[in-house]
């Protein structure tokens, strides 16, 4: 328990360093900026405990549960037009954390497991003017093909006539680099390979922790006539050698009520496969819309993991939905689902004759959803029932939500409630019921911050009865 005090103490110290740092930087932009600036600093602490459950070398009657004690503060600090009359600014998200149930010594058996860290999530200035806008340092990129964080220059423009083009570049923000995170990195990989290198391992890679650059264009259409888009490409090279190296197209139609329209592909030029797709077409009418939606998923790894070769199984889906907005608080919806899994399976391997045996449901999967939702003042609520049968086995699934706000938003109370039967033909482990429930109470203290507290409990008959417990406490100052 001393250990663990001297570490909540560490890691409070760090926070409390840090706010303070902050607070620095909050006073010299106050003093040195015109009447016209605007500050702007959140905080969040979290104080976390759960457990994982332990898939290794573990029975349904003998649960290992990997303990984590958690606190982790969020520090942002965004300053807005900070040369009077200029949209100048600067945005950042920094997070550090402690983890008391992971003792040192464990972490460093683990490749990239840390009991306590930094990381910088993002901090960049931004520049706006007519049309054209620019980033500069650590940053979040979200399009159809990925979301990544990257070190570098964001470059954008919109012409008057909404056409325009964007280019990017910079180095990828993975695990191994200064307050850097891997949770915008490349999957399937590590984020180095030293302690296999100390030991000697044959096939460790020394190139996992060098600095990788990537880098993209996109050319834009913006809202013409309701019609706007993107056709862009990345690239990443790690050690010499191409990482990652995509095609992406986005399309959106849009002009209210009537026909509206999205597509997106994402495109791996390395394999030359489609890897991701969504096409939607909508008919929305002021008391419903109908929609037909098909889609493909499949894993997104890095060209440095094996699984990218080896685990390349995508999902088509196809879905008609339908959706009721009557008058008053209900509204309602229905859902068709078919997928097809393109799994392939070694014949020599058991699993195989179940998918393939006569009779078997083969690769395909169906099945359906309905649901509704109330809103009436401070109450709101939904049910959700879903029912998909085929390859794979039969799931159903209940979620029952509701919350309700008291106080003109001051006191917010939320609960979830999910059942789930689900038959599993190829995992016994996962057949039987599943039950869950979430607990979520948010109080405003004062105009600038809000304390919450999020309890859930788990159980079915793998990993028994299973506890989460969060308590998160918000922080928002504008200056």
């Amino acid at each position: 328990m001393r250990v663990f005090l001297d570490r909540a103490q560490r890691s409070m110290r760090g926070a409390a360093h840090a706010t303070r740092a902050a607070s620095l930087v909050l006073g010299v932009l106050a003093a040195g900026s015109a009447s016209a600036s605007a500050v702007q600093i959140e905080a969040r602490t979290e104080a976390q405990a759960y457990q994982i459950r332990a898939w290794r070398g573990t029975t349904p009657d003998d649960v290992v549960l990997l303990p984590r004690r958690r606190i982790v503060q969020y520090l942002g600090l965004n300053a807005f037009e900070l040369v009077t009359g200029q949209d100048l600014g600067f945005e950042s998200s920094l997070r550090l954390f402690a983890d008391f149930g992971l003792p040192h010594g464990e972490a460093s058996k683990v490749d990239g497991l840390r009991s306590e860290d930094a990381d910088l999530m993002y901090a960049y200035a931004r520049y706006s003017t007519g049309g054209f806008e620019g980033k500069l340092g650590r940053q979040l990129y979200i399009d159809s093909m990925d979301i990544m964080a990257f070190d570098g220059l964001r470059l954008r423009y919109m012409s008057r006539f909404g056409v325009g083009a964007e280019a990017y570049g910079g180095l990828w923000v993975k695990g191994a680099g200064f307050l850097s995170s891997s949770v915008y990195g490349p999957d399937g990989t590590r984020d180095s390979d030293s302690r296999r290198l100390d030991q000697g391992v044959v096939g460790a890679d020394s190139s996992l922790g060098s600095l990788e650059p990537v880098f993209g264009a996109k050319l834009l259409m913006g809202n013409l006539k309701g019609f706007s888009g993107s056709l862009g490409v990345r690239k990443a090279v790690t050690d010499g050698k191409t990482d990652l190296e995509r095609a992406g197209l986005e399309f959106r139609y849009a002009r209210g009520l009537g026909v509206n329209a999205l597509a997106g592909v994402d495109f791996d030029l390395l394999q030359m496969k489609l890897a991701q797709a969504r096409a939607q077409v909508r008919w929305d009418r002021e008391v419903y819309a109908l929609s037909a939606e098909a889609l493909r998923f499949s894993p997104v790894f890095s060209s440095d993991s094996i699984w990218y070769y080896f685990a390349f199984a995508p999902r088509d889906e196809a879905r008609l939905r339908a959706d009721f907005y009557p008058v008053g608080p209900l509204r309602y919806y229905i859902q068709a689902l078919a997928s097809l899994y393109h799994t392939n399976i070694n014949s020599t391997l058991g699993i195989a004759s179940q998918v393939n045996e006569p009779g078997a449901p083969g690769s395909k999967n169906v099945g359906g959803s309905v649901g509704a939702s109330l809103r009436r003042g401070g109450l709101r609520s939904a049910l959700d029932l879903t029912y998909r049968t085929g390859f794979g086995g039969s799931q159903l699934w209940v979620d029952l939500t509701g919350g309700y706000s008291f106080d003109q938003g001051l006191l917010d109370l939320d609960g979830r409630l999910s059942v789930a039967h689900v038959d599993d033909e190829f995992n016994p482990q996962l057949r039987g019921n599943f039950f869950g429930v979430q607990a979520w109470a948010s109080r405003a203290l004062s105009r600038t911050t809000r304390a919450s507290l999020v309890v859930e409990e788990n159980v079915n008959p793998f990993s028994k009865p299973d506890t989460k417990v969060f308590l998160l406490i918000d922080l928002k100052a504008n200056l």
